[in-house]
C-alpha cells in the first residue's frame, strides 16, 4: 500500500497543470499553456451542537452552495457534486468525530494515507471542510479547513467569529483560498461600477454593483447625463463625468459618506478622470478652445496642471497601478491609437516621453492595466468587419491578443483586482454576430470563459470599471 501511494503521488505531481512549491501550496496559473482548473470538493458546513442563530441556520443549509458558486465565478475551480463523493465524506466526519471533540475541523490533521488514495480516486485534488458552532461571548464561530488532497496536508485554515452576514464571511473565505492557490488576491470584496439606462431614452446614469453584478446601488440620477466612472485605488471614491451643468464636469463621490462634490469648473469640456496609483492626483481630458489635451489636478480640485500635450486629440489617461507610466489616446497621427508615456518620480507626475502603442486597427479606446502593470487591456474598432473587440497586449505594444471575436460590440475591458478576470459591456446576441443592448460580461484575461452577468432592472449596460479588493471597502 505504501508504495501504491507513493507511485500515485509521483503520477500526480508529473501530470499535473498546477505548479506545486516545495512546502507551499500549489500555484494555479491561467496564463500556462497547460491550465486546468482544479477539481475541489466543498462539503456541506457541518453543525456542532444547536444552532438557534438565523445566520448560522443559513450557514449551514446554503454556505456550502455560496463557496461553490464563488470558486465557479473565479474560473480557476471545477466544484464536483456532493453525491460524486458522498462516501468518501461519510467516512471521514465518521473518523473524526468524538464525543471529545467539538470542533473537529480543528482537530483534523489533514488525510491518511489511505484516505488520500480514496479522494484522488474520485479526482478530487482539494477538499474544503467546515464546521459552524454558536458559543457564549463569541455568537457564532464557523472553522474552515482546505487540504491539498496531492499531499494530503492542509493548505489553510481559518476560524470567524461573531458573524452577522454569512455570505460576507464565505466570501472572505473564498478570498483566502482563491489567494493560496493563485498567488493573488482575492476578487469576492471588490465591486463593479458602471454606466446604465433603465429604458429606452432615458439618461446615462452611474450604479455600482457587487462583483457579480449583485446589491446594485444607483451613485447618480436626475435629468442630465452622467458618464466615465473610474475608482480611487482604496476602492472608496468614485470620479465621473457629469452634465448636471450642461457643461460637462467632473464630480466625485466618497462611497462610504454617500456624498458627491464637484471637482472642476472651466468653460471647456472636462471628462474621463483616472486616480493616480498613489491616489493624490487625478488626470483627466479637457478641450479648451480648438485643444483636447490631457490634464491633471488634486483630488480637492487644487493645482490644476497640464500633463500632455500633443497636435491632435490627447484623451483617456489611465495611470498604470506602480505608478510608471500613463497610457492614453491620441489622434496625433490620425486616427485614435493608443499610446503610453513615462512618468518621473516625484511629488508631481511629469511625462518623459511617449510611444505609439497600436498600429493595427480604425480606432482604439478605453486603454486599462492590469493590476501588476504588466499587461494593458483596450477596445478596437475593425473596420472590416464593422466590430469593436477587446484586446490585450503588453505594456510596449507586442503581444497583442485579440479576446473577442464575431459576437457583437465589445468593449471598455477592465481588469478585476487580482489580474485573473476582466470585465467588458458586450451588446452580442447569443453566441451570434447580431447586436442588441449592451450588458456586462465577464471572461478570464485569456479571453476564455466568457459568460454575461445577471443585472435586472436596466435598458443597457456600459463602461465597467472594477474596483481594488480593499477592506474599507
Amino acid at each position: 500500500m505504501k508504495r501504491f501511494i507513493i507511485l500515485m503521488f509521483s503520477f500526480f505531481i508529473a501530470g499535473s497543470a498546477v505548479a506545486a512549491e516545495a512546502g507551499g501550496p500549489m500555484l494555479i496559473s491561467i496564463d500556462s499553456p497547460a491550465f486546468r482548473k482544479l477539481v475541489i470538493a466543498t462539503p456541506s458546513i457541518q453543525a456542532v451542537g444547536t444552532i438557534n442563530d438565523a445566520q448560522g441556520k443559513k450557514l449551514v443549509e446554503e454556505g456550502s452552495q455560496e463557496l461553490t458558486r464563488l470558486l465557479v465565478f473565479s474560473g480557476f475551480f471545477a466544484p464536483l457534486a456532493e453525491g460524486a463523493y458522498a462516501g468518501a465524506w461519510s467516512q471521514f466526519t465518521a473518523s473524526r468525530k468524538t464525543k471529545e471533540s467539538t470542533d473537529w475541523v480543528s482537530d483534523s490533521k489533514g488525510l491518511s494515507g489511505e484516505e488520500y488514495v480514496q479522494w484522488r480516486a474520485l479526482g478530487v485534488e482539494a477538499l474544503t471542510v467546515a464546521a459552524l458552532t454558536e458559543e457564549p461571548g463569541k455568537g457564532l464561530v464557523l472553522s474552515f479547513k482546505t487540504i491539498d488532497v496531492s499531499r494530503g496536508k492542509e493548505i489553510l485554515a481559518k476560524q470567524f467569529t461573531r458573524i452577522t452576514d454569512y455570505k460576507a464571511t464565505i466570501r472572505q473565505y473564498a478570498d483566502y483560498l482563491l489567494e493560496a492557490y493563485t498567488g493573488k488576491s482575492g476578487i469576492f470584496n471588490s465591486r463593479i461600477v458602471f454606466v446604465a439606462r433603465k429604458a429606452k431614452g432615458a439618461q446615462k446614469q452611474i450604479y455600482m454593483s457587487d462583483f457579480d453584478g449583485s446589491n446594485v446601488q444607483a451613485i447618480t440620477e436626475g435629468e442630465y447625463p452622467h458618464l466615465s466612472p473610474s475608482w480611487s485605488p482604496d476602492g472608496r471614491y468614485i470620479a465621473f463625468t457629469s452634465y448636471e451643468f450642461k457643461n460637462p464636469e467632473l464630480f466625485i463621490y466618497d462611497t462610504q459618506t454617500r456624498i458627491k462634490r464637484r471637482l472642476t469648473n472651466n468653460l471647456g469640456l472636462d471628462s474621463g478622470a483616472n486616480f493616480s496609483s498613489d491616489g493624490k492626483w487625478i488626470a483627466y481630458t479637457s478641450s479648451r478652445g480648438d485643444d483636447t489635451d490631457i490634464f491633471m489636478t488634486s483630488p480637492q480640485g487644487i493645482g490644476k496642471k497640464l500633463l500632455i500635450e500633443g497636435s491632435g486629440l490627447d484623451v483617456d489617461p489611465k495611470f498604470s497601478p506602480d505608478g510608471k507610466h500613463i497610457a492614453f489616446v491620441s489622434g496625433r497621427f490620425g486616427n485614435p491609437h493608443i499610446f503610453v508615456a513615462g512618468l518621473e518620480k516625484g511629488d508631481t507626475p511629469k511625462v518623459t516621453g511617449d510611444k505609439r502603442l497600436t498600429y493595427a486597427g480604425w480606432y482604439n479606446a478605453t486603454p486599462n492595466w492590469s493590476p501588476d502593470s504588466d499587461k494593458i487591456v483596450f477596445a478596437g474598432y475593425d473596420k472590416d468587419i464593422n466590430r469593436w473587440d477587446a484586446f490585450l497586449m503588453n505594456p510596449d505594444g507586442s503581444q497583442l491578443e485579440r479576446l473577442t471575436l464575431k459576437n457583437g460590440d465589445n468593449e471598455s475591458p477592465s481588469f478585476s483586482p487580482n489580474g485573473q478576470l476582466i470585465a467588458f459591456q458586450s451588446n452580442r446576441i447569443g453566441d451570434g454576430n447580431g447586436k442588441a443592448q449592451g450588458n456586462l460580461w465577464i471572461m478570464n484575461r485569456d479571453g476564455s470563459n466568457q459568460h454575461k452577468l445577471t443585472v435586472p432592472g436596466f435598458y443597457d449596460i456600459a463602461a465597467p470599471m472594477w474596483s481594488s479588493n480593499r477592506k474599507n471597502q
